[in-house]
């Protein structure tokens, strides 16, 4: 009997320049988008509480402490993406940057070293194209 479980593997980019450039646009088109949203709210949530003041100031200021949260919500996540853009910015080419980590199925079969097949794996990639898997 076997059973498949899920385990971490790491996900490394080996920088290069072309790497630096692909996540910069993605980091800079996030940032973007999360100011067009922190607009949108403004204007929208302006708007929505002065149409529901007119009927309920109670509600009123809740949905300000709403729009309120959701707005430092979404200040800290700019914050934290232009961090991570200053540290991409920062990146030697030929050093390792991680990516993120994921979970992946693993098969474990009476028998097997349980520690070996719960270890983290690793995905070495450069450039898109994976060049070392590390188990």
């Amino acid at each position: 009997m076997a059973l498949i479980v899920k385990r971490p593997v790491i996900l490394k980019n080996i920088v290069t320049e072309k790497f630096k450039e692909q996540v910069t646009e993605e980091l800079r088109t996030a940032i973007q988008q999360i100011e067009l949203r922190l607009e949108q709210m403004e204007f929208q949530g302006r708007r929505m509480i002065a149409d529901v003041k007119k009927r309920d100031q109670k509600r009123a200021m809740g949905l300000q402490d709403e729009f309120r949260n959701e707005k430092q919500r979404q200040l800290q996540l700019k914050a934290n993406l232009e961090e991570r853009l200053q540290e991409v910015r920062g990146l030697e080419p030929g050093s390792e940057f991680i990516s993120g980590t994921y979970d992946a199925p693993v098969k474990i079969d009476v028998g097997d070293d349980i520690r070996a097949k719960l270890s983290q794996a690793e995905i070495i990639v450069k450039d898109g194209i994976v060049v070392q898997i590390l188990e």
